[in-house]
């Protein structure tokens, strides 16, 4: 929620609008996406886009605002294409790199819990010395080591599968071996992605306000081109 209280004070200071918990609501839905919750985050980033423009458009009316009112000047963003879409220009760039790093995210944190779980199973085999050199050797492997670098070479899958298969022949087809495999293709997906620059969620997330600040700015000088199209309901 960070995200959020940053994002709405530094659009209160910069430009005096409340965002009316728009940003508070984006925050939420990556957050359960990351969790592993069924969250669309392109739908999430669009309903973000129209309530900020229905906050911007209805900033300095007096009075209690009616929810209906609020959703019919989210509709007008809603329906518009072209040149005037309100946020149009930081629409489809926010939405992608949202989407692209909340995925790293999810996926790194699976690749944790599933770490954890196939850590402590494997606390209670007693392996032999073989299988002890073996899985010291996973070292080399920069997904076991837990390095994920573009500049190295990929996750070792094949490597790594080779010695659970070795080792945990009587655990491979049980909870432990599909953990494992799924420990292995999440660090694969790791080394894919990566998770620096417009991949790293807090990156993404850190540049926000800025980037919310200077299109509200721009917004507000262009609001009269819209007042056709909102009709109140109060």
């Amino acid at each position: 929620m960070d995200a959020a209280n940053t994002t709405q004070s530094t659009l209160k200071s910069n430009s005096g609008v409340d965002d009316r918990g728009a940003a508070a609501v984006l925050t939420t839905a990556l957050y359960e996406y990351i969790s592993g919750g069924d969250v669309n985050i392109h739908a999430s980033v669009t309903r973000f886009f129209d309530h900020l423009f229905a906050a911007v458009y209805l900033h300095g009316h007096s009075g209690n605002i009616a929810p209906a009112t609020v959703e019919c000047v989210a509709d007008v963003r809603r329906h518009r294409d072209g040149a005037w879409v309100p946020f149009g220009a930081v629409d489809d760039s926010v939405d992608r790199d949202l989407m692209r790093s909340a995925r790293v995210a999810r996926v790194l944190l699976k690749s944790l819990r599933v770490a954890g779980v196939v850590s402590q199973l494997l606390q209670s085999i007693d392996f032999s010395h073989q299988c002890s050199r073996a899985l010291t050797r996973l070292r080399y492997c920069v997904a076991c080591e837990g390095v994920v670098d573009r500049a190295l070479p990929r996750p070792c899958r094949q490597f790594c599968n080779n010695v659970a298969r070795g080792c945990l022949v009587h655990l491979v087809a049980g909870p432990t071996g599909r953990r494992w495999e799924h420990f292995i293709d999440a660090n694969n997906q790791l080394a894919l992605f990566g998770v620096k620059g417009r991949s790293d969620l807090e990156c993404v997330l850190d540049g926000l306000p800025k980037i919310l600040s200077d299109e509200v700015t721009r917004l507000q000088s262009d609001m009269q081109k819209y007042h056709a199209e909102v009709g109140f309901q109060t």
